[in-house]
């Protein structure tokens, strides 16, 4: 349970991150893809941990580009330099998003 828990946690921690860079961004094509894929992230965050049942590797592995991502995005002089930083990164996310939506969780 308390490994559910940490992948859990990773989850919400890269969404608050989203949250937290869509309030200090200049750029609203971000701002709302950011805030869209936060909201979508929550309320599935033990379905995502599931999702990456290698343990918590994944989200450990995403929460640790998030740094990156960040100070890429903060140093970003236009929208269309942005929305390039962003694509690889969301686009990571959203497959275990969706693949997180459309699964079926079993508990044995």
């Amino acid at each position: 349970m308390s490994q559910q828990k940490m992948g859990t946690h990773y989850v919400r921690e890269i969404s608050q991150t989203f949250r937290e860079i869509a309030e200090k961004t200049s750029f609203p094509d971000v701002k709302s893809k950011l805030l869209a894929l936060a909201d979508e992230m929550e309320p599935i965050a033990g379905k995502l941990y599931f999702k990456t049942q290698k343990g918590t590797e994944e989200m450990v592995e995403m929460a640790g580009e998030l740094g990156d991502f960040v100070d890429q995005l903060n140093g970003a002089s236009d929208a269309e330099a942005a929305q390039s930083i962003c694509a690889p990164f969301l686009a990571k996310i959203e497959k275990s998003v969706k693949a997180a939506k459309t699964m079926k969780v079993r508990m044995t």
